[in-house]
């Protein structure tokens, strides 16, 4: 007969083992894709306060469970997008690609297209943070961890750039990573390419120029010198917005013709 456990012996505890599945986390990328997707739509027809976890769930077709599962709130529903915009898969290749780069002044063109391009898909999320956050505790602390994030992949980016013996010397790496963030902040893409209309080309220019000139001592010219004449740009004052309206507006722009200084030299 088997023996009986002592009187007041703990049970024995029966181990589990992890159990790991390609095709389950598989799964659950597709699903969070499918709730990211959905909340863009709705934040584009309604707006992010008459969005509900609820509405975002109908969307997507799934459970709300499964929307507070994956995101917990509005703010890790924005938290998701962001991530899923700067994340995106088909930025890996052009990503990737750019360290592998091993001339200076080659590797900082590539980061100026790659930018453009990031900034430019990203561009209406930032600007749903940038305009809550004067409103809303929970958007200024959100506004926060995206700049740190991209503060982040500044770092790694100068990382390697030091290691390839590329930075000015003198330079600290902490140092050229604020400078990058600071060249690649979404405001400086807002103003040049919302409000001044600047192309995507010329962005990415004036990025990779700033960026090797701060970071790398590059020699290169200037972008723009020589170019002929140039638009003026004047800014008009915004529509007075209507109450209740929380959006914040990129100021209308009248385009008239001007003369530029003839450049010497």
């Amino acid at each position: 007969m088997p023996r009986k456990a002592a009187e007041g012996a703990p049970e024995p505890v029966k181990k589990t083992r992890a159990y790991h599945s390609p095709r389950r986390k598989e799964q659950a990328n597709v699903t969070k894709a499918r709730i990211v997707s959905a909340a863009m739509q709705l934040m584009k027809e309604k707006g992010y306060a008459d969005m509900t976890l609820e509405s975002i769930a109908r969307e997507a077709g799934v459970a709300p469970q499964t929307v507070y599962a994956v995101c917990g709130s509005k703010k890790g529903v924005l938290a998701a997008i962001l991530e899923n915009t700067v994340e995106a898969k088909r930025y890996d290749k052009l990503r990737d690609s750019i360290p592998q780069i091993m001339t200076g002044k080659e590797r900082v063109r590539e980061i100026g297209h790659f930018m453009s391009k990031l900034m430019e898909d990203a561009m209406p999320v930032f600007d749903i943070i940038r305009g809550m956050s004067v409103l809303s505790p929970e958007f200024a602390e959100q506004e926060y961890d995206q700049n740190m994030m991209l503060l982040e992949k500044c770092r790694k980016s100068v990382h390697k750039m030091a290691e390839d013996g590329m930075l000015r010397p003198g330079l600290s790496e902490e140092r050229a990573a604020e400078l990058y963030w600071s060249i690649t902040t979404p405001g400086l893409h807002r103003r040049l390419t919302k409000v001044l209309n600047w192309s995507a080309e010329e962005y990415a220019a004036w990025v990779s120029y700033l960026i090797g000139i701060s970071l790398l001592d590059w020699d290169s010219p200037m972008p723009f010198l020589n170019e002929g004449p140039r638009e003026k740009v004047e800014l008009k004052k915004p529509a007075k917005k209507k109450q209740g309206d929380e959006s914040e507006e990129t100021p209308a722009v009248e385009v008239k013709p001007r003369r530029r200084a003839k450049q010497e030299g």
